[in-house]
């Protein structure tokens, strides 16, 4: 008797300690899953915000590619979340894009700076995720997502950065134009 009671014991603790696994593992997919709806979100509220207040061609272009980008895994994307409890709430996406606007538009002066800087974050945030996702190899449907996102998602940080590189490169030019205006004088 002694030993049956041990093992129906033993038994449990091992059900136990299977279907908290199984929960913590679901609960690690719907995070990863809102995690990557909010990194969505948060970039695509950033090209449509600089799209709308940024006449600069090259922040247009940043931006056309940007939401090519997101328009083109968006029926992946769409799929994958199929099914998948999401936690994140039309006032959530609301707050995602105040914040988003406070952000870009707080200093006008220094819109196309800002823009590059969270756009850049964003998407480095997003490579991020993307590499944990395919480490991981735990969700097939999300990895294989991740996977086929990465290479683009390297080509809109590539695209970001040479941006940034022209950003500076102008900035400087019109900073010499001012000094030597100055000197003129």
């Amino acid at each position: 008797m002694n030993n049956f009671t041990h093992f129906i014991i033993i038994t449990l603790l091992l059900a136990t300690s299977c279907q908290s696994a199984s929960v913590q593992e679901t609960e690690n997919e719907m995070f990863v899953v809102n995690e990557l709806i909010l990194l969505r979100t948060e970039g695509m509220a950033l090209c449509e915000l600089a799209a709308a207040a940024n006449p600069s061609p090259e922040v247009q272009a940043t931006c056309e590619k940007l939401k090519t980008y997101y328009t083109s895994t968006q029926e992946e994307f769409t799929y994958l979340c199929t099914g998948r409890s999401v936690a994140m709430e039309e006032e959530d996406f609301d707050t995602i894009w105040k914040q988003a606007e406070n952000y870009l538009l707080k200093d006008t002066a220094n819109f196309e700076l800002a823009f590059i800087e969270l756009s850049s974050d964003n998407i480095l945030r997003s490579i991020t995720l993307h590499e944990l996702i395919v480490q991981r190899q735990d969700w097939e449907d999300i990895m294989y997502y991740a996977f086929k996102s990465l290479p683009e998602l390297y080509y809109q940080q590539g695209n970001l950065s040479r941006l940034k590189e022209s950003f500076y490169i102008q900035k400087s030019a019109t900073s010499l134009n001012v000094k030597t205006a100055a000197m003129d004088l």
